[in-house]
């Protein structure tokens, strides 16, 4: 489906307003929300669209009566079916009844010890009048497969660790829709999906709107993916609305340096204009992991030549984040191995395989500073004075595009876009050979994540860092891997330079993610 997802004009009452928002930190200093005034009428898919850090999640939060640690609201006022979310009688009234919320970071509002049909049978029986253990579960099940994941016994006993970042995503939007909530407040809710699911989700939403007068609020950085699916969109910089409208599709971002394509796994490493690589790389042979009973990895063999970067892609589900993991240590391998070669480069302390998890937000000490949290490794890697470890981390938040006074902060007081930056800086402190990046640019507007990308070839020129990249952003992967590897069900199914692969795939899985529904493939730089 590639319409909007509306129902017909004009629409009726106001199921929310905000007037004259604004929202800043405690302590003082400038507002990250200043004077924001819309409304939702039902029916209506209002969209939301700026760079990271621009105050759209503040604004999303604000509908629900939230605010993040470290904020307050200074001024405004906010109504959703006439009650107000910052009161406390109103709140309980309002959340997951009339008004549920997706967040940046679903995993979070999964509970890690319950299997996740447990969870959503919980919300059904709290939020609807469904009643009976059988049409509970029924209602169960109608969730799962309304947002396209299995309905069967064996899935909905999972935990939320054995799930993929698009499976978790799915999942909480299931919780989300259990009380069949008239406001729906999506915040990035494509941010983990492949292009096909992303596809799959417009139409997901129109299917939901279809049912009463719902309206939704959906936020993101991606306009291209808002001007498709909703009917107007008000546009956020520096915390202020500074215009609306259904934006026009956007320029192709052309990258600085981007690499001209490299070998594929198995072959010789060969110079890119990532500057040469050196010898050695990161192998990977006969590579089996397991999911509690489920096999979800099955014999994946690849080489990561030192100093390139390699595009791991796939469908949600197919086994990406775990092959991320098992790269890293973090996930037992039930068969196979994993391997760094030196070569000729200086041996460095530490692990020379680090991960910059999906989830910036479980990735980071919610009780930690910033500054805390990239010192610790700094002085362990380094060896260091206290001072020294303090400029470097001053450095590492200039380099991925953040300020000094993001020091003093904790997780929480920051936006999904600056938590994922933070993430990357703190792995980037402990000096690894090898960074594998699990969709580190997924909650960047386009701008920001390609200075991402920027920098991420920055350091494999000058110290030789090899990148192994999980993304769904085929554009990202057609125009800075060397070499792509495409997953399905836990299985390389094809595997090359990426100029060939993304330009003449060879597989019917590849040829999908490439153009879901019909659609335009990336354009590959030549």
């Amino acid at each position: 489906m590639t319409g909007r997802a509306t129902v017909s004009a004009p629409y009726a009452a106001t199921l929310a307003e905000v007037g004259g928002l604004t929202v800043g930190p405690s302590a003082g200093g400038p507002p990250v929300l200043r004077d924001a005034c819309l409304s939702v009428r039902a029916g209506q898919v209002l969209g939301v669209v700026g760079r990271s850090g621009s105050g759209k999640s503040s604004l999303a939060h604000g509908l629900l009566g939230h605010v993040r640690p470290g904020l307050e609201v200074r001024a405004g006022t906010v109504r959703v079916a006439g009650l107000d979310p910052f009161d406390r009688a109103d709140a309980r009234r309002l959340r997951g009844r009339v008004v549920s919320f997706l967040g940046q970071d679903p995993a979070s509002s999964l509970n890690p010890a319950l299997r996740i049909g447990t969870q959503i049978a919980e919300a059904v029986r709290l939020r609807s009048t469904v009643a009976g253990g059988g049409g509970v579960r029924a209602r169960v099940e109608e969730l799962l497969l309304s947002v396209r994941l299995p309905a069967d016994r064996s899935f909905r006993r999972r935990l939320p660790r054995e799930l993929s970042g698009g499976q978790a995503q799915r999942v909480a939007l299931a919780l989300a829709l259990a009380g069949r909530p008239s406001l729906l407040v999506l915040d990035e809710p494509t941010s983990g999906l492949d292009p096909v699911l992303a596809d799959g989700m417009r139409a997901l939403l129109a299917e939901t709107l279809r049912e009463g007068d719902r309206a939704a609020l959906l936020v993101s950085h991606d306009p291209a993916w808002l001007g498709a699916v909703s009917d107007d969109v008000i546009r956020l910089e520096g915390g202020r609305i500074v215009g609306r409208g259904i934006p026009a599709a956007p320029s192709p971002v052309q990258p600085s340096g981007a690499p001209s394509g490299g070998g594929s796994p198995g072959e010789a490493p060969r110079a890119t204009a990532a500057g040469p690589v050196v010898d050695g790389g990161l192998l990977v042979r006969g590579l089996h992991a397991v999911h509690g009973r489920s096999a979800v990895l099955h014999d994946v063999s690849l080489t990561v030549p030192a100093g390139s970067c390699t595009a791991v892609v796939g469908a949600s589900g197919s086994g990406k984040t775990t092959l991320a993991r098992c790269l890293a240590g973090l996930h037992p391998k039930a068969a196979g191995s994993v391997e760094w070669r030196d070569g000729g480069a200086p041996r460095r302390r530490g692990a020379p395989v680090q991960l910059v998890a999906q989830d910036a937000r479980g990735a980071l000490n919610p009780r930690e500073s910033v500054g805390t949290a990239l010192t610790r490794p700094l002085r362990g890697v380094g060896g260091g004075s206290a001072r020294g470890a303090s400029d470097e981390a001053v450095r590492l938040l200039r380099l991925v595009g953040l300020d000094e006074d993001v020091l003093a902060r904790r997780p929480g007081e920051l936006s999904g876009g600056q938590r994922q930056r933070v993430a990357l800086a703190r792995t980037l402190a402990a000096g690894p050979r090898v960074l594998v990046c699990d969709e580190i640019t997924s909650a960047l507007d386009r701008e920001t994540a390609a200075r991402v990308l920027d920098l991420l070839d920055e350091l494999r020129r000058t110290p030789g860092l090899t990148v192994v990249m999980v993304t769904h952003d085929l554009a990202a992967a057609a125009q800075r891997a060397d070499q792509v590897v495409v997953l399905d069900e836990g299985r390389v199914v094809e595997a090359g330079p990426a100029d060939r692969v993304l330009v003449d795939p060879e597989h019917a899985v590849t040829r999908k993610l490439l153009a879901p529904e019909g659609g335009p493939a990336p354009t590959v730089p030549k």
